[in-house]
């Protein structure tokens, strides 16, 4: 606690943590612009929460966080307020900035990669969890085939490599 509380005090992190909520703010006005609803219509820190009902109806952050997973973008399903479905297949997702400021990451990447999630999100929104239970188990295998198949996704993921060489991950 007391090496945190260290780091914490020095104004380079405060510098840090600054930057990390302005990328934020960022990625989450692009996200809006895009067509996605925020809860809270953006952030005040670090974190953004999408709620998906919109666009899968109830329990799309499955949908989203597996095809994301497979763009090479990662972040959590998650419910929301007011979750109309169960937390195992939730209605939201929740992604953050700190990483990407850790690697380098100015507000002009926020840009780019709020376009790569909402591409990512329209080409699997055709997708919707079944009301009935028992019909849940084929449907979703058929869109993991269908995901790890996706033309747009795959192309997003090669662009993702090629822009994420640009930011190494540092080994300490």
């Amino acid at each position: 606690i007391a090496v945190a509380l260290k780091e914490a005090s020095r104004s380079s992190f405060k510098k840090y943590a600054r930057q990390i909520v302005k990328k934020a703010k960022v990625l989450a006005k692009e996200l809006l612009k895009g067509g996605l609803k925020l809860v809270g219509n953006g952030t005040e820190n670090h974190m953004i929460l999408v709620d998906l009902t919109t666009i899968f109806g109830p329990g799309g952050g499955f949908f989203a966080q597996y095809a994301m997973d497979e763009a090479g973008i990662t972040l959590n399903k998650n419910t929301i307020p007011a979750e109309p479905s169960s937390p195992f297949y939730p209605s939201g997702v929740r992604l953050g900035t700190p990483a990407l400021t850790t690697r380098g990451m100015k507000e002009k990447e926020m840009i780019k990669i709020a376009g790569w999630i909402i591409r990512a999100i329209n080409s699997v929104k055709n997708y919707h969890l079944p009301e009935n239970k028992e019909f849940r188990k084929d449907y979703l295998n058929k869109f993991r085939k269908d995901v790890h198949n996706n033309k747009e996704l795959k192309k997003i993921r090669s662009d993702i490599k090629k822009f994420a060489e640009k930011f190494p991950i540092y080994a300490w």
